[in-house]
């Protein structure tokens, strides 16, 4: 008989009114159920457990149940489980937990193409919170800090190469109330050779009992117990399976301020003196062994002040603080010069002799903004948003636009002013964050016009000398849009397209800046082409220019013969609208030689002249493909070249039947 691709195994104690719905998930899932063994572990139930295990067993071949007197903590019932398992995969479910549909299916297809040791499947809370990933990840290693799957989730419900347990002998510790599944996972993480991530699937639930009877709920025993067998357990894991530096750092911090600080909560405040003192004992021996000193500052202020007063013997000091956090009003946040704390008690006290970097958040603070308004006002963009520090006063703070160049290095400051329209469209106003700007291309680089390039678009607040700053525009508000390009001139006649646009991937907001005119043959559109009374020529087109910018830009049209020496001029006229300079231009094409003319654009700004042929789209509905116009004795047709641009054909016209009558009486006489 073949093994199984995948042993379920379940842990069972009490828990006699879940089991149908966990078992049922298991015998429900897509995949082969020839490939899936179920092993039931009862650890001593009481209430019957065991009897519905042999109920559901009935008639299933691949489910098999386990006896065995309680053990005090489901690690021992996990254990035997392994010990049963066939399968080349392990999945640990919890009796009051149940999988969602295709979960062994999908979990175990990316094992199999990927060669992962373990595979995170999508969670989904019941009447609880649990760790997220937002998108699938085929294989990453658990040192990756940009994933960090090591410090998101230590839960035990994944699947497990049963090869990787065997091997380095990764079991559960046993007769532990509560986590003892982060100690195995742990474990299993620092061993692995890789990890998937199935995120775009519901795969596990797990759900809180209404009745609170859980171990989890139950708060798994007093914190001293946990520090003596749990947590230094996955700590010593750490300092063996890998060397200093930043993964194992970020590992010890996970541990520190989940697994061991973690403790120091609102229980302690009415504790018996000698709980604390076993606590505080336990939890300081900790910091002793392993916490250094770069671990320390990787750590939230909170677990810092925490460490500090426990490894100093400060008792009144934590209680303070721990009281302190407990509140539910936050903890304040104090500007000092280019720095911020967080005024936990002993921050600054006469005799605390807590240092100041203990409390510092600074390099932890973010900008949180949002872009809820952008678009041209005649030759400004102008700019709408929110933008704060997180529990910092919005009133305190100066704001302003940075655009930064990475090529060039270049950087510029435009002012913004508080207040501002919000995402709801209400006027947020300072206390809310809100700002506006208007930048304005032609004086954004300290009075003189945006140099070429590709602007990049952060914002900057500062508070006192404290500054922090990021991009715009990933987060903004629904109907935002990036505004088409314009092309905008200076006082001094200098001109540039502005085109602002989101970038890809990353969705934040920039700006190209090509100067001079020629930048308009990309803006150009070209509206018709068509006869204006036989036999004159029409051009008609526009480009995005305000009615400011429209003064200083002169449009030209000429028809040149090809391979040289002769010219036509156009007529133009210019209409500037509110939005576009709009120009026609109509060339009279007598007296024009027979042969192909070329129509050329001239655009001119500042004394600078940029030339380009007159674009004609494929296909475009107001462009005959060959119309004629008759120029007495010869015809005329505009056409399309190969290359995509407006050219005029002349030809020899024919001779008329009473032309010809004429001539032949000429010459009888």
């Amino acid at each position: 008989m073949n093994p199984p691709l995948v042993s379920v195994i379940v842990p069972v104690y009490n828990c006699r009114a879940t089991l149908g719905e966990a078992l049922g998930s298991v015998f429900e899932q897509t995949i082969d159920p020839g490939l899936v063994e179920v092993i039931a572990v009862d650890d001593g139930s009481t209430d019957g457990s065991g009897d519905e295990l042999d109920r559901l067993a009935e008639g299933r071949p691949g489910f098999s149940v386990v006896r065995r007197p309680n053990s005090g903590g489901p690690g021992a019932p996990r254990n035997a489980g392994i010990e049963r398992a066939r399968g080349r995969y392990l999945f640990f479910l919890d009796a009051d937990d149940r999988l969602g549909p295709e979960a062994l299916e999908r979990m175990c297809a990316v094992a199999e193409e990927q060669g992962t040791d373990v595979v995170v499947g999508r969670y989904v809370g019941i009447g609880r919170g649990v760790a997220q990933f937002t998108k699938n990840i085929a294989r990453v290693d658990v040192d990756d800090p940009d994933t960090d799957v090591y410090g998101a989730s230590l839960t035990t419900h994944k699947l497990f190469r049963r090869e990787l347990l065997e091997r380095h002998g990764i079991r559960f510790p046993e007769g532990i109330l509560a986590a003892e599944d982060k100690v195995f996972t742990a474990h299993a993480f620092l061993h692995s050779s890789g990890v998937s991530v199935v995120a775009d699937h519901d795969c596990y639930y797990l759900v809180e009992r209404e009745d609170g009877s859980s171990i989890m709920q139950a708060g798994g025993g007093w914190p001293e117990v946990f520090h003596g067998e749990v947590a230094r357990s996955m700590l010593e894991q750490v300092m063996a399976h890998r060397g200093p530096g930043p993964a194992r750092d970020r590992m010890l911090v996970r541990h520190f301020e989940l697994e061991v600080l973690y403790g120091l909560d609102r229980r302690l405040l009415t504790a018996p003196e000698d709980v604390v003192d076993r606590v505080m004992d336990g939890m300081r021996r900790l910091c002793e062994d392993f916490l250094t000193p770069s671990v320390m500052m990787r750590m939230r202020p909170r677990y810092r002040v925490l460490a500090h007063s426990v490894r100093s013997g400060r008792r009144e000091l934590l209680m303070r603080i721990i009281e302190r956090a407990a509140a539910s009003e936050p903890v304040p946040l104090l500007v000092d010069k280019a720095r911020a704390y967080v005024a936990y008690p002993g921050f600054r006290e006469p005799g605390a002799s807590v240092p100041d970097t203990y409390f510092d958040v600074t390099d932890r603070l973010r900008v949180r903004r949002s872009l809820t308004a952008l678009g041209w006002d005649g030759d400004r963009l102008g700019l709408g948003g929110t933008a704060v520090v997180s529990r910092l006063d919005p009133a305190d703070r100066t704001i302003a636009l940075l655009l930064r160049d990475k090529r060039s290095g270049g950087e510029h400051r435009v002012p913004c002013e508080a207040g501002g329209v919000g995402e709801d469209g209400d006027g947020g106003g300072d206390g809310e964050g809100g700002f506006t700007a208007a930048l304005d291309p032609a004086t954004a680089a300290s009075g003189s016009p945006l140099p070429a390039g590709t602007w990049d678009l952060h914002v900057e607040v500062a508070h006192d000398r404290l500054v922090k700053e990021g991009r715009l525009g990933a987060d903004r508000a629904e109907g935002v849009t990036a505004p088409k390009p314009r092309f905008v001139v200076s006082g001094g006649g200098v001109g540039a397209s502005v085109t602002p646009f989101f970038t890809q991937g990353y969705d934040n907001l920039s700006l190209t800046v090509v100067p001079g005119p020629a930048a308009l043959e990309k803006l150009l559109r070209v509206e018709a082409v068509g006869w204006d009374g036989l036999p004159r020529l029409l051009v008609r087109g526009s480009v995005p220019v305000s009615p400011a910018s429209a003064a200083h830009v002169g449009v030209a049209v000429r028809l040149e013969a090809r391979g040289g020496g002769d010219t036509k001029d156009a007529e133009v006229r210019l209409l500037p609208g509110a939005e576009r300079l709009e120009f026609t231009a109509v060339t009279d094409l007598r007296g024009l030689a027979v042969g192909r003319w070329d129509v050329h654009l001239e655009f001119t700004v500042g004394g600078e002249t940029a030339r380009m042929r007159v674009p004609v789209r494929a296909g475009q509905p107001k462009v005959p493909p060959v119309p004629c116009a008759t120029l007495g004795l010869r015809r005329a047709s505009f056409y399309r070249t190969g290359g995509g641009n407006l050219a005029v054909h002349i030809v020899p016209g024919r001779v008329t039947a009473l032309a010809r009558s004429a001539g032949r009486r000429l010459t009888r006489r």
